[in-house]
């Protein structure tokens, strides 16, 4: 990922963390916190194939008041967004679609334009990773 792409969202402190979760088995999210204090989640979960950005965004903190939708790929706000991954499947999810989500944590730091580029760039190399084929 671009740097230059998190940082709008990162608060100002003296050291920058991540940490892996795995929630359940279809869910996987990278926590960004800076001193401590989460800023920024990065994630990717299995969704019911018939599902929309809106129904994976409504179940997001910082993400639900996306109000603008590019095609049907991306729902983005100033603090969070819903991609959909197109293309992917695992054996291990046969009736979902894989969706990315970002939320901002970190108060204060929105931007809509930057995070339609993050969430454009987070997807694209979720597509393009060992997990998608």
């Amino acid at each position: 990922m671009d740097p230059d792409l998190l940082a709008p969202f990162l608060p100002p402190g003296e050291k920058v963390s991540t940490r892996q979760t795995t929630p359940n088995g279809g869910t996987q999210r990278c926590n960004v916190s800076v001193d401590g204090e989460l800023a920024l989640t990065a994630g990717r979960l299995w969704w019911e194939k018939t599902g929309t950005l809106v129904d994976v965004a409504a179940v997001h903190a910082q993400v639900n008041k996306g109000d603008v939708i590019t095609g049907n790929e991306f729902l983005y706000s100033g603090t969070g967004a819903v991609g959909k991954v197109t293309g992917c499947t695992d054996s291990t999810h046969p009736d979902q679609a894989l969706f990315t989500v970002l939320q901002v944590f970190a108060s204060g730091r929105e931007s809509s334009s930057t995070m339609k580029r993050l969430v454009t760039e987070y997807t694209g190399q979720v597509q393009k990773g060992s997990d998608c084929t």
